[in-house]
């Protein structure tokens, strides 16, 4: 009876100790640095020259509504705000078609043109920004703002 107690309990450690061993493979299985497992980004995003990347936090609003209110991915070594837009006007299901003029100012926001009283207006950072969108340097994380209102 002793031996059968002894038996039986030597089978009960060995599945036991089976079962960790298990446990531990799976575990180990599911362990890397990261570089596989972080999520895709399925925002908009633009892909020019070089590797650095810059999460920009885009709102476009007119007089009624907010038509766009997003964070863009730029990967560029020279992020600008025209890349930011841009990428916006070439995302099909995301964006909408944004149009500048000679001077490098906005002139056209889904459809909405510049007219005599209103007209579109960028901030960053909450200052408003009249140079040529294409010179213009954008940082990480910094807020632009495209606004449709009136003339001042």
């Amino acid at each position: 009876m002793f031996q059968s107690k002894l038996h039986f309990t030597k089978s009960v450690y060995t599945i036991l100790m089976l079962l960790m061993v298990i446990a531990l493979s799976l575990t180990a299985c599911g362990t890397n640095k990261g570089d596989s497992i972080s999520p895709e980004y399925h925002g908009v995003k633009y892909t020019g020259q070089g590797a650095l990347e810059t999460k920009v936090n885009v709102v476009i609003y007119n007089e009624d509504e907010i038509l766009f209110l997003q964070t863009v991915k730029i990967a560029d070594d020279n992020p600008t705000v025209w890349k930011v837009l841009q990428a916006i006007s070439d995302n099909a299901e995301q964006g909408m078609r944004i149009e500048k003029d000679q001077k490098g100012q906005i002139s056209m926001v889904d459809g909405i043109e510049n007219n005599q009283t209103k007209k579109w207006k960028l901030y960053i950072n909450n200052i408003l920004e009249d140079e040529d969108l294409e010179n213009v340097g954008i940082d990480e994380e910094q807020p632009l703002t495209l606004r449709y209102i009136a003339n001042s």
